[in-house]
């Protein structure tokens, strides 16, 4: 069996893939802060995941999948004050929409979908335990991350930290900055200064949000961690220090990052009001399996640009697709003694785009080669049922990955 390869943001350089215990791999994924629909730039980081598990089961490992659910965020609580709609209905509203997308895009469900207001009492257990281990300190009721106790930051993101970083006052904070890193805050009105205590009525912080729920459903040592590429700086670093800290080990073999999608060069955000929803592109009469071979046809490491034009190219390649498994499945012509040899070579191209780093865009090449190379030979009487039969099946294995083609 060929080599799983990925480009592995720890270190900056591919590396082969070896889960730490056995075959099983324990997946990590940055999921959606609930404040509003997520759009399809969101889904091009959750999508790629889906297609990363996929090949890890398509290659024989068991994964354990963690994906949390952020409802409890300074941003959460600026749109319930826009809204006036309650916190629980707001959130509850957004992840319901969030799960209906991703069902839609036909990406799986992960074993554990943690939500941050479930952690609160395990983020503050975590806070106080770097209290006490020294790498975390009190200042005016708020407990701060000492970044000074943690050599290893900027590892990730390959930034270099100022030996007298300035202190981070807030929890969300600008993507450049980096300093002491908030963990906990007083609850606002009710309990001043009770992060200091083991009383548990502190508010945490973002920063200890994943570290705190990816032990608790994974454990302190996991294979792989995905995200979108705004997580790596200061996110991911922030969530490494902490969960590093704690264990003394690292935290995360391989961490990964996907790359923006883009419209006319600017990054797709709701603050730059050019963010398509998926819905917004079932209107227009594009299916979510198309929207979601769209996302998958560049490569995750490269920033992808989204126009109108770029959708109309996969609905043709996806009907192409569609007509050409029509006739496939039709054939009964008199069969080719060398077929086996095709579906060698087409298996061979879809794998090793694959395990070069989850190349799902060559993959997705080398499953619409194999199925143009049968459609002509049905069209020249040289598919017979059996052969037929054989390529659905291999076709349907691919679709197994990729999930977006036309069966």
């Amino acid at each position: 069996m060929r080599l799983l390869r990925l480009y592995n943001s720890l270190g900056k350089k591919i590396q082969t893939f070896k889960p730490r215990e056995g075959k099983t791999v324990r997946l990590y994924t940055c999921g959606p802060t609930v404040y509003s629909r997520p759009h399809i730039g969101n889904y091009r980081t959750y999508i790629f995941e889906d297609a990363l598990k996929r090949y890890l089961i398509y290659k024989g490992h068991k994964v354990l999948h963690t994906m949390n659910i952020t409802d409890m965020d300074e941003t959460i609580m600026k749109e319930v004050k826009k809204t006036w709609v309650p916190y629980k209905k707001l959130t509850a509203k957004y992840e319901r929409l969030f799960r209906q997308d991703l069902n839609a895009l036909g990406a799986m469900k992960a074993d554990f979908y943690p939500h941050a207001s479930q952690y609160a009492g395990k983020m503050a257990e975590i806070s106080y335990d770097l209290l006490e281990k020294g790498k975390a300190y009190v200042l005016r009721g708020r407990v701060y991350f000492d970044l000074s106790k943690f050599r290893g930051y900027g590892e990730l993101s390959g930034k270099r930290i100022a030996p007298r970083a300035r202190r981070v006052l807030k929890e969300e904070y600008k993507r450049k900055e980096a300093g002491d890193f908030l963990l906990l805050r007083p609850c606002r009105g009710k309990c001043k200064d009770c992060a200091g205590q083991k009383s548990m009525k502190a508010e945490p912080a973002w920063n200890v949000q994943c570290a705190a729920m990816g032990i608790g459903t994974l454990g302190k040592s996991m294979d792989i961690t995905v995200g979108g590429e705004d997580n790596c700086f200061n996110h991911h670093e922030n969530t490494r220090a902490v969960a590093n800290s704690l264990s003394g080990n690292e935290s995360s073999a391989y961490w990964m990052h996907v790359r923006h999608l883009k419209v006319r060069g600017i990054k797709m955000s709701k603050s730059k009001g050019n963010a398509v929803l998926v819905p917004e592109l079932a209107a227009k009469g594009y299916s979510a399996k198309m929207v979601r071979m769209l996302l998958l046809s560049r490569h995750y490491r490269k920033p992808m640009e989204f126009g109108m034009g770029r959708m109309v190219k996969v609905k043709d390649e996806f009907q192409k697709m569609q007509e050409g498994l029509k006739r496939i499945g039709k054939a009964r012509g008199r069969g080719s003694a060398g077929f086996e040899a095709v579906l060698l070579q087409a298996k061979k191209e879809f794998e090793t785009a694959m395990d070069d780093d989850f190349d799902t865009a060559g993959a997705l090449r080398a499953a619409s080669r194999f199925i143009c190379k049968c459609e002509r030979l049905a069209g020249e009487g040289a598919l017979s049922a059996k052969n037929a039969r054989k390529a659905m099946g291999l076709i349907r294995k691919f679709d197994s990955v990729l999930a977006c083609l036309p069966i």
